[in-house]
């Protein structure tokens, strides 16, 4: 079980050792890792709205289109690392990820890591290795995000600093994961052609739009961690330089 970090306070204080400036760097990395990531699948959202279709299209498809490979690949690639460095940040802050988390979370870099080398078929039907790959590994990213921060706010749901913080994560995991079953929903007559649906349930002409809505709320959830990873470690060190001047006043 975690400890309570009101309770080690005094003899380590709530992050390990000296790494208090380390931890700060990682946050800010992870924040603006996050954002490059963020910029990016705007831009290609924007520059190519007349050729993919926000709303029934995914944005797999960007890289199809004029720098989108290049664009896409990079946004994918800092968003895997800006989940590492928030990881890690998290580590030295002298939390415990625990195996379920850290595993779902090791899913999701690998799976956007594969996303970025591996386009999809420029077609609605699977035709080539490549494509095969990214849609086991995009389906793989989607659920393993909010599984792997529902693990995650198990535990940090019993730490003083990080309760609040722990409540929203898990609230949008959860959130997520009604996104996720509703855009695999989505999919089905792709994956399945030979599936006989109900033209009123064919959910094909708002795939994108739920999809790009499941990525939104879990970049909200990887922001809400870093940003709060930093505000942790800012108040640590607030508190450290506190009886330190205290104590060169008396």
């Amino acid at each position: 079980m975690d400890r309570d970090p009101s309770t080690t306070e005094a003899r380590r204080g709530p992050l390990l050792g000296g790494f208090v400036a380390l931890t700060a760097i990682l946050s800010v990395v992870s924040i603006i890792a996050m954002a490059r990531s963020l910029v990016t699948m705007t831009y290609l959202n924007i520059q190519f709205r007349s050729e993919v279709d926000p709303f029934s299209r995914a944005v797999s498809y960007y890289v199809f289109y004029g720098d989108g490979r290049e664009e896409f690949a990079t946004s994918a690639i800092i968003l895997a690392a800006g989940t590492l460095t928030t990881l890690v940040g998290l580590r030295f802050a002298g939390l415990r990820l625990g195996a379920p988390a850290t595993t779902f979370f090791g899913i999701w870099c690998t799976s956007l890591t594969l996303c970025a080398i591996f386009p999809t078929d420029n077609s609605k039907s699977i035709t080539s290795v490549s494509g095969l790959i990214h849609q086991i590994a995009g389906a793989s990213l989607f659920v393993s995000l909010p599984l792997a921060a529902l693990s995650l706010a198990k535990r940090l749901v019993a730490q003083v600093r990080w309760e609040r913080v722990a409540r929203a994560v898990r609230r949008m995991a959860v959130v997520a994961i009604a996104l996720a079953a509703t855009y695999l929903a989505t999919r089905l007559p792709d994956v399945f052609p030979g599936l006989a649906i109900p033209g009123m349930l064919d959910g094909r002409g708002i795939s994108g739009l739920v999809q790009r809505a499941l990525f939104g709320v879990e970049m909200l959830m990887l922001m809400a961690l870093a940003i709060h990873l930093l505000r942790v470690t800012l108040g640590v060190a607030r508190e450290r330089r506190t009886p330190a001047r205290a104590e060169v006043a008396g």
